[in-house]
């Protein structure tokens, strides 16, 4: 009884307030503005002697490069890159801002006698632009109209690659196209603060070539890519690339060809591909590996199994990829080797053989199967994508003055991409 009247008197006691809560100051971040002079890092210039110029002993400068390698190494700074400084109490500067990459910057903060880091990602906005070309001669020269002044002369360059990529199936841009074609694209944009694109990709094309309309909607993949397709969700990429290496052809398919080495009339039953040595080979579609290693008169050889019976030989490899064995799956675009001239061969070139049922076709004009549709399951979110996308493509004006952003270095770039 006696404890039990202590423990309730000391109920009336009144408990001291507990402490407020109070959060720990977090420093503002410094504001990324323009450099001023002195603010990036010149040609053969330490990051160390920046750091000193600007009144810090050796124990900080120790410290904040410490700090500095768990991100890179101090000797990657690449001149040009941009530092600010913040000013503390003492004069010193107690916060700086490196820029770590494009997109990212680290922050060095001195408190309490202790240098610490964060990362902060560069910020970007999103914006859309849309431009037309009319077709004079190429795309690289096409007359453009819409929104043309907010897109650089090398981002449109960029640009024609990545639409002769979306219709690489469709379209040979260096051979198809007509005076007269028509072109509209709506792309959306990373923009950094400083102007500089972080990324783009293509919302929705749409080419008039030679009396035919053809659209693309892209939709997204592994990997951040993006797969396109037709407004009917049918695929505009191929089941097989057009060729395992760009380089041009010096020996085509032939029944009867004289053997340069064998000096006898025999059959041709691929295509030669006059590639330098070391050159990429690409898988043309994807596959298992049924071979990986010499194979007489062909020298190293890949040979891989594809849906419906197909199959595609790579000959005369100088090396074949350590991951490409038998059983192995590859992907289409995936490297099996380099070009080499193992086996009977003059001189390094790719020998490309496509079999059908066993046997030998003729790589350039046999009916390649494409790649799948839309999947029935996504055909709904697709159509809806769809009608959102190609409005933006309605009303883009065509110029009527002779406006050309691309360069005679990119059309001589695109020409050589052609032979």
């Amino acid at each position: 009884m006696l404890m039990l009247a202590i423990f309730a008197a000391s109920l009336a006691l009144p408990f001291p307030p507990s402490p407020r809560f109070v959060p720990a100051p977090v420093p503002e971040p410094v504001a990324w503005e323009p450099t001023r002079a002195g603010d990036t890092l010149t040609k053969g210039a330490a990051l160390s002697s920046v750091l000193a110029s600007r009144g810090f002993d050796t124990d900080h400068i120790r410290e904040i490069i410490r700090l500095l390698q768990a991100y890179r190494s101090p000797r990657t700074l690449r001149p040009g890159t941009a530092l600010r400084f913040a000013l503390g109490a003492t004069g010193i500067p107690d916060r700086i801002l490196l820029a770590l990459t494009p997109d990212s910057l680290l922050h060095f903060v001195h408190d309490d006698s202790v240098w610490t880091t964060r990362i902060e990602p560069v910020p970007f906005v999103l914006d859309t632009v849309r431009i037309s070309g009319v077709i004079e001669s190429s795309l690289w020269s096409a007359r453009l109209g819409g929104e043309v002044e907010r897109v650089g002369k090398k981002e449109f360059e960029e640009m024609v690659y990545d639409l002769a990529d979306v219709f690489a199936w469709k379209v040979d841009f260096t051979r198809d196209l007509r005076r007269g074609d028509v072109l509209r694209v709506a792309v959306e944009r990373k923009v950094r603060p400083d102007g500089s694109i972080r990324s783009r990709h293509f919302l929705a094309i749409e080419l008039s070539n030679a009396g035919r309309v053809l659209r693309a909607i892209p939709q997204p993949a592994p990997g951040g890519r993006y797969v396109y397709f037709d407004e009917e969700g049918r695929s505009l990429r191929g089941a097989f690339l057009r060729y395992p290496v760009p380089y041009r052809i010096t020996s085509h398919f032939n029944t009867r060809r004289f053997h340069p080495i064998l000096k006898l009339w025999r059959a041709h039953e691929g295509i030669d591909y006059g590639a330098p040595a070391g050159a990429p080979v690409e898988a043309t579609a994807s596959g298992i590996v049924t071979w990986a290693g010499f194979m007489g008169a062909y020298g190293r050889l890949v040979e891989l199994r594809h849906p419906g019976e197909l199959r595609t030989r790579y000959a005369h490899l100088s090396s074949i990829a350590p991951d490409v064995r038998p059983g192995a799956r590859v992907e289409q675009g995936q490297i099996i080797g380099r070009v080499g001239s193992s086996g009977l061969a003059t001189g390094p070139h790719l020998h490309y053989e496509f079999l059908q049922n066993g046997r030998h076709r003729d790589p350039l004009k046999v009916e390649l199967p494409g790649a799948p549709s839309i999947d029935a399951a996504r055909q709904a979110e697709f159509l809806r994508d769809r009608d959102e996308v190609l409005p933006l493509l309605y009303g883009i004006p065509i110029s009527d003055p002779p406006v050309s952003l691309a360069s005679g270095a990119a059309r001589t770039a695109a020409r050589g991409r052609s032979n």
